[in-house]
């Protein structure tokens, strides 16, 4: 799940990192990073055959319209992914990193492959 996660990212975001940017990263960019999830637990030990997750994406402009606008625009082409099923969890946050100076907005979603 999450090579195929992070390739449909990087094909609307292409500055796409899994957890943490390096600080020269080119803006806008984005991370993303598994935040919990349910884990199947079968009475006769088998592994799961769909991996789940709730992901965390963060995007980061110096622009401030820049976040909202990617954010709507990467969920939307992440539903329609032939492999993900994406179910977005509330709505979209905004915010702004003082030490960066960089706007972001991030979004939680819960993923399954």
């Amino acid at each position: 799940m999450d090579e195929a996660l992070h390739e449909a990212i990087a094909a609307v975001i292409p500055s796409c990192y899994r957890t943490v940017a390096p600080a020269n990263a080119p803006t806008p960019y984005v991370i993303w990073q598994r935040i919990g999830g349910d884990n199947s637990e079968y009475l006769d030990n088998e592994d799961s055959q769909v991996d789940a997750a709730d992901v965390q994406i963060r995007i980061f402009s110096p622009d401030i319209r820049d976040p909202e606008r990617l954010i709507k625009q990467l969920v939307s082409a992440l539903r329609q992914h032939p492999e993900l099923t994406i179910r977005p969890v509330g709505n979209f946050r905004d915010d702004f990193d003082h030490d960066m100076n960089l706007f972001s907005a991030d979004q939680d979603l819960l993923i399954s492959y």
